[in-house]
């Protein structure tokens, strides 16, 4: 741990709400704590939502600043990776972008891999480095199609967790890796890691191997696939584990004495997204990009893997495995600023999101 984690002030909590009523067009993650998974800073919606009603009230559902619904008519004119929903728009992106790849959409399938699943691809006149058209083994996009979508703002990177809700509390949870690359007409520029650096396969309050507060920086990727391995080390990251809070807001196990509040489940459904991913590193990268004058020949890959990945050790797929389908991985847009926050400052944790409100940019007519 990294920082000693405290409680978000009541009026850092009554200026969001300022902010909010001002309608503000993006996700703003400034000075809230995250936990690092390799490259990648992770929020928690839930908690956020619970933080939000304990000072300004009206609830966690619905109408709450950290409540992000995920259903397809919600998300159809972002920019959607993967999902389980089938029909136009969802599943359509903008021109020179992939469209959506499709998950599993029942329970059928307990891997999902980019690399392992028909291509949805619609790059077939764009030129990469080491290969003309679209690529086989990632979600792919122009870099001048995703600086349109983005119109300024920072890409972040949702997910929604849709396991069962029934049977043991390990079959709510799933394992996710990502790994994000740039690349232009002279090679590879960066590659950026969602993992959890060959770590315990546990929440971050039991040993696993996220950061509170972590720095992206003190991580480089070797540019491999993910080490399937075994529970016990793994680059997979638990999504959908509960999480409990001390009095003071703290992260704790939900069966530490110290627990008050919680648990606070991270398995919440396809309609409602439960996680949020910010790569300050590729953010940076990006923002550089796109001050060019002539984007053309750079693009983003992103190679996403969910459930039991094929290699891992007979024996440890428990509380890995897919087990319902629809899940779902989409973009939006936030304002951040990625600094490790103050000790006063309140944890937010998670494979999971915080916002201040977010766009719903619309897609290009005619696209794709």
């Amino acid at each position: 741990m990294k920082a000693q984690l405290k409680q978000l002030s009541a009026a850092t909590i009554l200026s969001m709400g300022v902010v909010l009523s001002a309608q503000a067009a993006t996700i703003n993650l400034t000075g809230v704590s995250y936990v690092t998974y390799g490259d990648g800073n992770s929020y928690s919606l839930p908690i956020a939502a619970f933080i939000y009603d304990q000072v300004n009230g009206g609830g966690v559902g619905p109408g709450n600043p950290f409540y992000v619904g995920s259903s397809p008519g919600q998300i159809q004119d972002l920019i959607v990776v993967a999902t389980g929903a089938s029909g136009n728009p969802v599943n359509r992106n903008f021109s020179a972008m992939d469209n959506a790849y499709p998950t599993p959409n029942s329970s059928s399938a307990t891997f999902f891999s980019t690399g392992t699943t028909a291509d949805p691809g619609t790059l077939a006149s764009t030129t990469f480095p080491g290969f003309t058209g679209d690529q086989a083994n990632t979600w792919d996009t122009t870099l001048g199609a995703l600086k349109t979508f983005l119109g300024g703002d920072a890409p972040v990177f949702f997910f929604n967790n849709n396991q069962v809700n029934s049977g043991a509390a390990t079959d709510q949870n799933l394992a996710v890796w990502a790994q994000i690359t740039l690349t232009s007409s002279s090679g590879l520029l960066g590659t950026w890691d969602f993992t959890n650096t060959n770590k315990p396969y546990a929440l971050v309050t039991a040993g696993g191997g996220g950061v509170f507060n972590g720095n992206p920086s003190a991580y480089t990727s070797s540019g491999a696939g993910p080490i399937a391995g075994t529970n016990t080390a793994t680059d997979y990251v638990l999504s959908g584990g509960q999480i409990c809070l001390d009095a003071s807001y703290a992260p704790v196990s939900c069966t530490s004495a110290s627990k008050v509040y919680g648990p606070f489940n991270h398995n919440l459904g396809a309609n409602q997204a439960a996680y949020a991913v910010v790569f300050p590193e590729l953010n940076a990268a990006l923002n550089g990009l796109f001050a060019l004058s002539d984007l053309g020949g750079y693009a983003m890959h992103v190679d996403f893997r969910m459930g039991c990945d094929p290699a891992t050790a007979t024996g440890n797929c428990t509380g890995r495995s897919l087990n319902n389908g629809y899940e779902q991985l989409f973009i939006g847009t936030a304002a951040t600023t990625q600094q490790v926050p103050e000790p006063a400052t309140l944890a937010l944790m998670g494979l999971g999101l915080l916002g201040l409100g977010w766009s719903m940019r619309r897609r290009h007519a005619g696209s794709k």
